[in-house]
């Protein structure tokens, strides 16, 4: 019988926790060692707030949510035990996303197929844009571009849109500044703290195919969220579990060298721990480097390491596209609902996105944790903290003084329906407290640095991207920076890359055990026809034209009865939207 062979994770964020969970049920041996002195789960974990009860209250991300494309870390909430069930119970579906703007009454979106006749009536009144502010040609354009993702092939997506910056793709720079605001910065400033004159099409086209494809399967849910705190509802019970299957766990230890042996073997990590001062000398048969980009730079580029891998000098590259998206809490003495789901304050100069939490938290008491102080709690996630400006100052340069209220301002501002605001202007009128993201530290009295930044995908950033294995045989990569199908930075991604990571094992390793299961996003078979004919243009180096033959249009039209007449005789509606 073969030792069971050890594997050393550095990083306790939801690439590192995925991997943990890989291994462990494959028979491996695991230690996760996290910098972070209190909490594992990284960027994806809640916080205590003390100072309002005699409880902890929590404190967490704004937008932090599972659209129905997130198929990895779902399959890893499936198989973590709570109550009676697992994890992935905790998750509950929103109805509609709401684009708040200052001044206008707000835009409705339906967040799931239209399964009433209200949902339907909202659905007609979004396609309508009849309060969009949109110019009909402007609205005929973007109708075009989101025909032109559907139809594109693979290979240009993949090549030709990476290379393309989101901003000139939808044609912002000759259109309205509501236009851009609405459709071009706005959205990628609040959803992925983006700039869409940086972002690629390929990521920005790509990902939001994927929310299009959620919302019109009506077997798929698009935006759902915890029924509670982060940490309570998934988190928690993840470390249990794995501790119960023999991961091992160390919190407060940080990463500072990989020392590669004569022959290229990655030998140990050293760690160093705050508290005693001591280092410590992790060794094992294989090890993943599961720490933001950020943090992996430092590592991996060192010429002990670039001598043999000179990818790995590229996470220097990228680690300069990272930008700050974090959280603020507040704690509302009532609790005002405000919308069945995310709100988008399109408006807001330091792109804010807000979600009243507790109307999904039934799996937590805030009233009761409170003393009754707490009735509501407005999540909200400032992701434009740098260039932004709002009364003068970016969100980085204001005191925490400023940052609350300026943040509250905002929201305040852009939710006025029918000239009636739904939250008072006075702040103290319904705040009874507030928790800023501990990874937001202040180094002055105005002046505030990000401890955990999110990486941004800009433009032809994908070749910076390293795999899942490098040149270090036992030294394998897991993050969101790592090349994925998902290929945005997301809970999603860091599951999906640490699978590969573990996948390099299994092969390493020899073990035969079944590999993790990978997803591709999802393609519409319905439009085939149209991707064919785009790559024969495309292998001729012509550019994507929507003027097909008329030969195409009937054979498209064939192949769309033949999807729905498989469907309509007991195939799984997903079939529809099947891998090309």
């Amino acid at each position: 019988m073969s030792p069971i062979q050890k594997v050393v994770i550095l990083g306790g964020g939801v690439a590192g926790l995925s991997a943990a969970h890989e291994l462990i049920e494959r028979g491996f041996q695991v230690e996760v060692y996290e910098a972070n002195p209190v909490y594992f789960g990284g960027k994806a974990r809640s916080e205590d707030h003390t100072g309002i009860s005699a409880n902890p209250l929590p404190g967490e991300h704004g937008f932090r949510f599972f659209p129905g494309f997130y198929r990895h870390i779902t399959h890893t909430m499936k198989r973590i035990p709570f109550g009676a069930g697992t994890c992935y119970d905790n998750l509950v579906t929103t109805e509609r996303i709401l684009i708040a703007r200052n001044g206008q009454e707000p835009i409705k979106i339906q967040a799931e197929f239209p399964f009433t006749a209200a949902g339907f009536n909202l659905v007609l009144s979004t396609l309508s844009g009849a309060d969009t502010g949109l110019t009909g040609p402007e609205k005929k354009l973007f109708k075009n571009k989101l025909f032109q993702l559907l139809t594109t092939s693979k290979e240009r997506f993949e090549s030709e849109y990476e290379q393309q910056a989101w901003w000139y793709f939808v044609e912002a720079h000759q259109n309205s500044p509501n236009y851009q605001n609405l459709l071009a910065d706005g959205l990628t400033r609040s959803l992925v703290a983006a700039q869409a004159k940086k972002m690629s099409t390929r990521v920005g086209g790509g990902i939001l195919l994927q929310l299009i494809y959620d919302i019109v399967d009506p077997g798929i849910p698009a935006d759902r969220v915890l029924n509670g705190p982060t940490n309570q509802q998934w988190i928690q019970p993840w470390i249990s579990y794995l501790q119960a299957k023999g991961v091992q766990f160390f919190l407060n230890h940080t990463a500072s060298a990989l020392n590669v042996d004569a022959v290229g073997r990655l030998q140990s990590v050293r760690l160093d721990n705050p508290a005693t001062g001591i280092p410590v000398y992790a060794t094992g048969d294989y090890f993943i480097l599961a720490v933001p980009v950020e943090k992996a730079k430092d590592l991996l580029d060192h010429p002990v390491i670039t001598n043999r891998d000179p990818i790995m000098s590229f996470p220097t590259e990228l680690s300069k596209s990272v930008r700050w998206m974090n959280g603020i809490q507040f704690y509302l003495s009532t609790e005002i609902p405000l919308n069945p789901g995310h709100i988008i304050h399109i408006h807001s100069p330091w792109a804010v996105t807000s979600i009243s939490q507790v109307q999904y938290w039934s799996g937590y008491d805030i009233d009761s944790q409170s003393g009754g102080l707490v009735k509501g709690v407005l999540s909200v996630d400032v992701s434009d903290w740098q260039d932004g400006i709002y009364n003068g100052k970016r969100a980085k340069d204001t005191s925490e003084a400023e940052l609350i209220q300026s943040t509250y301002e905002q929201i305040q501002q852009s939710l006025i329906v029918g000239g009636v605001p739904l939250l008072p202007a006075n702040r103290a009128d319904v705040v009874v407290g507030y928790h800023i993201a501990s990874s937001i530290r202040r180094t002055g009295p105005t002046q505030a640095v990000s401890d955990e930044p999110l990486l941004v995908n800009t433009v032809n950033s994908w070749d910076l991207m390293p795999k899942s294995f490098t040149g270090i045989p036992n030294l394998f990569l897991a993050g969101d920076y790592v090349r994925t199908f998902t290929g945005l930075a997301t809970m999603e991604a860091a599951n999906e890359s640490a699978r590969r990571a573990v996948n390099c094992i299994l092969s390493a390793s020899g073990t035969g055990k079944p590999y993790a299961k990978v997803w591709r996003l999802r393609e519409w078979a319905m439009v085939l026809p149209y991707k064919w004919w785009d790559r024969r243009r495309y292998s001729k180096g012509l550019p994507y034209s929507s003027g097909f033959p008329w030969w195409l249009h009937v054979i498209a039209f064939i192949w769309s009865i033949i999807c729905l007449v498989a469907w309509a005789i007991g195939l799984p509606f997903r079939w529809l939207f099947g891998f090309i």
